[in-house]
């Protein structure tokens, strides 16, 4: 028997009772799939999956402008300075990251906004469960993502200028008392 060409022929797939050795097996081959071959088409049919872009691969999903993406770029490059690749690389991030917590809150304003017809004050006040989780989530990681970036572009800056670059990082919004200023008294 001569496999065709719907099917492969291979050692035998399972192992066991029933199935004799050196015997080939026929597997079904996958068939193809199909969808759009011109780059007109895989454009169209790119954005198909995007809800809310939150999780896009793509700087400017459907509702955003290029132009604006390209000013908003413009403007935080040239307040970072960036001298050479890596430094514009990193200041092309920190862009990147302050557009999508834009896109963020955006969503948040949509889901407010899609709830204030209920009943309850505090339905309408907080988003559903589901969507606030959605919206934590990204926001944590888009903001993990803008301090990662400022702080390596940060110590690359300084590094260039001949200034030693932290090696911790902390960033604190108050100041800790320190127990002389709780008691008075010196330790």
């Amino acid at each position: 028997m001569l496999p065709s060409d719907d099917f492969v022929s291979s050692e035998p797939a399972v192992q066991g009772p029933g199935v004799v050795p050196g015997k080939e097996v026929a597997l079904p081959i996958r068939p193809q799939r199909r969808g759009p071959k011109t780059p007109a088409g895989r454009s169209r049919v790119g954005t198909n999956a995007i809800t809310h872009g939150l999780s896009s691969p793509r700087l400017v999903v459907p509702g955003e402008s290029l132009t604006d993406w390209e000013s908003h770029r413009r403007c935080i490059v040239d307040v970072l300075v960036p001298v050479g690749p890596v430094e514009l690389a990193l200041a092309e991030r920190v862009a990147s990251a302050i557009w999508r917590q834009r896109r963020v809150a955006a969503y948040e304003d949509a889901v407010l906004a899609e709830r204030q017809g209920l009943a309850m004050a505090s339905a309408r006040l907080l988003p559903h469960p589901l969507d606030l989780d959605k919206i934590i989530r990204f926001e944590a990681h888009l903001n993990r993502q803008l301090y990662q970036a400022l702080h390596e572009l940060e110590a690359r800056q300084a590094e260039r200028r001949g200034q030693s670059a932290p090696l911790l990082r902390v960033d604190v919004h108050h100041q800790m008392e320190t127990p002389e200023a709780v008691d008075g008294s010196s330790v």
